[in-house]
This record gives C-alpha cells, structure tokens and sequence, in this order.
C-alpha cells in the first residue's frame, strides 16, 4: 500500500506483524486496524460447531468429567496431548505441561521448567503439540521447535544445535528404548546415545515429509509419507506403491498391534474413501473400519485412535466433529459432540487410557475423563 511507512525505531525501520479487518457494508469497503493486548491473554479455548451431528443423547454409553482452568489447575484450556503411567496423567497444554495424581495438578511452567517462553509473552510456555512416554518412563514433548525430555526431575533439551531435531510433528517411542520424531525433514530417530535421520537420502522413503511412524512385535519399522508408505524389516525394505492394500493410496498416520496380531491403521488421503481406520488381519486380510451409510468418514481427518481391547472398545478422535466410540461386538457407533454431551469441543487432539481403564481426552476446551 503506497501510503504505509515502515515502523521505526531508533531511526531504523522495524519488522512489525499488523492485523486488519476488512468490513463490507452498503457496497463500500472499510479498514480498521485490530490491537491485542496479549498480557491480559490468560486462557484460550475453541468450542465449534460439529462437521457431522452426534447420536441421540439416550444412545450414548459413556458421561465425561471436564476439567478446565475454572474448576482445576489447568494453566490452559486448549490441550493437545494427554499420557498415562502408572501414577500420573500428564497433560500438555497450550501454556505448559501438567502432572496429574489423583486429583492433585502440579504445573511446569518457564518458572519452574525447561519448557520455552512464546516471543510475544515471557510468562507463558510455547504449545504442547505431542508427546510420549519411552521405555524408561520418560516424558517427551514436541513445543515449539525443541523436543524435551522430562524423567520427572531433569530436563533435556533437544534442538537443532545438539541433534537433528527440527519442528517435531509426532514422537513415538517403541520397545526397545528408540524414539523417534516426524517432521518435513525427514524421521530423527535416538536410541538413548546416538541420533541418526532416516530420509530420501539413505533410504526408499519416497518423501522426507514424515507422517507417521510404528515398530511392531518383529521389529519391523513401518513409516508413511505423504508421498506413500515403507516398511523396512532389519536390511530389507517393502515398498507399498505398487501393492493392492490401502497403502497404496493412503498415508500411515498411526498404527496399533493388538494382541492376536491385528494392525489398526489410520490413514491419510485427500480422497476419504482410501483415509480413515483399516484393519489388517495376521492372514493378510484388509477391512474398512467405518458404519454403513454414514458420512462419519467422509471428509474429516483423525487426530488420534485407541484400541481398548479389554473392553472391545475403539475410540478415535474425528476431527471438528468430537470423540467417536465403536463397540466391535455390538458394531454400535456412538458420536460425542458439544451439542449431544459433556464432550467440550469438536478438536479431541490426543487419548490416553489409564491404569483402571479410564479413558482421557485432550480437547481445545478442556481435558475430559470418562466417568465409571
């Protein structure tokens, strides 16, 4: 725009980020300029309306507890991740990561934390967007563009400077004390001492975008793309481009190994039809994980999955519709969604079970935990 001039300070011009708001009113345009005064920001949450309508509140089997910054410790109402061990919840908020036991919260902030301030406010810890628990019983964290470590009392830092951490997306840890971080860059892997980065340089990934990653019961390392999938089983890698299974078209986002050998997938693809839940059975066997006559899976993408196979329960977090339950045996659907339950917000992020099988949801409104 011809009439701006540059911010100044001290006589040179300054990098300044500027909101605006275009108004259309009786065909003419307006401008105004939008000013946020982030110290007084102390909370954020996003409710949203559901994509797709939930069931019929007499059809739901499950009632919530919501804990929020009003009625608990929580620093933050929008979370994204939530882990169990055999003591604690943790939860990773938008403002810092919270420790759970029983029903006592202890926060870890960038007072009493390694955990980075945002740019914008030094009182409040950059978003939480993933984590997980090593074989260790350590907590990992994806925030920002550092990976932590927390073992309960010492922190670690990982950045690009003492590894080649980068923006991590998702962290996984498998059995043998391996984590490994996604990211655009390609697949970091540590194995308690050493990181090495698996991409298109060193191997047949067709893409170093990372969308998923999984080690199952033989050791083999399953890791998807957004260009297609691998598997690469001790020196030997098996390529899905021209196979006639779901990886041919979809992305590896997650993948669980049951207990009698069954692969749960969730896959990735612009075309809804290929994306969503898929079975693989020991004998080779693909199915479909969706109800008939539904557009449950039609065009929203999953957050996150988790097969409760004491109770033959799947829960999987839909995105901008809410949390879905599907009994394998009764094949009975369940939609939870703000209209229809105590679910708070159409973006459930991450699930959790814990040690008496109570199942926990990372939401953007809050933290739920199923009631007995």
């Amino acid at each position: 725009m011809s009439k701006w001039t540059p911010s100044m300070k001290d006589k040179k011009a300054q990098s300044v980020s500027v909101s605006l708001e275009l108004v259309f009113q009786n065909g003419k345009l307006g401008i105004r300029r939008l000013q946020f005064d982030f110290k007084n920001n102390t909370n954020l949450k996003s409710v949203g309306t559901p994509d797709i309508k939930g069931s019929d509140e007499k059809d739901l089997s499950v009632q919530w507890t919501v804990l929020t910054q009003s009625n608990s410790k929580l620093p933050w109402d929008m979370t994204r991740t939530v882990l169990s061990t055999n003591e604690n919840i943790w939860i990773g908020t938008d403002n810092g990561l919270v420790k759970m036991t029983d029903d006592q919260m202890e926060v870890f902030g960038v007072t009493n934390s390694a955990l980075k301030p945002v740019k914008y406010n030094k009182n409040r810890a950059t978003s939480i967007r993933h984590g997980a628990l090593d074989a260790k019983g350590n907590i990992w964290l994806a925030a920002g563009w550092e990976a932590y470590k927390f073992d309960g009392s010492n922190w670690t830092v990982y950045d690009s400077i003492n590894s080649p951490v980068a923006w991590p997306r998702k962290i996984y840890s498998d059995n043998f004390n391996n984590v490994y971080l996604t990211s655009s860059q390609g697949l970091a892997k540590y194995d308690g001492d050493n990181w090495n980065v698996i991409d298109t340089s060193n191997s047949k990934l067709p893409s170093s975008n990372v969308s998923g990653v999984y080690v199952d019961s033989q050791d083999r390392l399953w890791i998807g793309t957004y260009e297609g999938n691998i598997r690469i089983d001790k020196d030997k890698t098996i390529e899905f481009n021209e196979s006639d299974s779901p990886l041919k078209e979809g992305s590896i986002s997650q993948v669980f190994e049951d207990s009698k050998g069954n692969f749960w997938f969730d896959l990735y693809s612009k075309d809804k039809t290929k994306a969503g839940m898929w079975l693989l059975k020991p004998n080779g066997e693909w199915t479909s994980i969706r109800p008939k006559n539904s557009k449950l899976f039609s065009k929203n993408d999953i957050n996150d999955f988790l097969l409760d196979e004491e109770n033959g329960v799947l829960w999987i977090a839909l995105n901008s519709v809410g949390l879905i339950r599907y009994d394998l045996e009764s094949d009975k659907w369940e939609i939870y969604t703000p209209e229809n339950s105590e679910v708070p917000s159409i973006h459930v992020m991450k699930l959790a079970k814990d040690k008496n099988g109570i199942i926990w949801a990372a939401t953007f409104a809050g933290v739920i935990k199923m009631k007995k």
